[in-house]
């Protein structure tokens, strides 16, 4: 699982250019797995003020991305509701 994880974050900066988070969620689905994860887009000071992204993310069986899409930006200090 956590291979998973590091995987689905090295790929994801990869192709956003964008630092990984957090992975606020994972999912076993029937093509493989869904990820939510949060990106940080833009640092600041003091870091409570951070511009993250939250994307979900589409795997297949072996941990490859076939979709992804951002699903919102929230400031760090920001409550999110789920």
């Amino acid at each position: 699982m956590t291979e998973l994880i590091e995987r689905t974050k090295r790929q994801m900066a990869s192709i956003t250019g964008l630092l990984p988070e957090t992975v606020s969620r994972l999912d076993r689905c029937e093509e493989g797995w869904n990820v939510g994860i949060d990106m940080l887009e833009h640092r600041s000071i003091p870091r409570t003020h951070d511009l993250l992204a939250s994307f979900d993310v589409a795997l297949d069986g072996d941990g490859t991305i076939q979709r992804w899409r951002r699903t919102g930006r929230f400031v760090r200090c920001q409550a999110q509701d789920q």
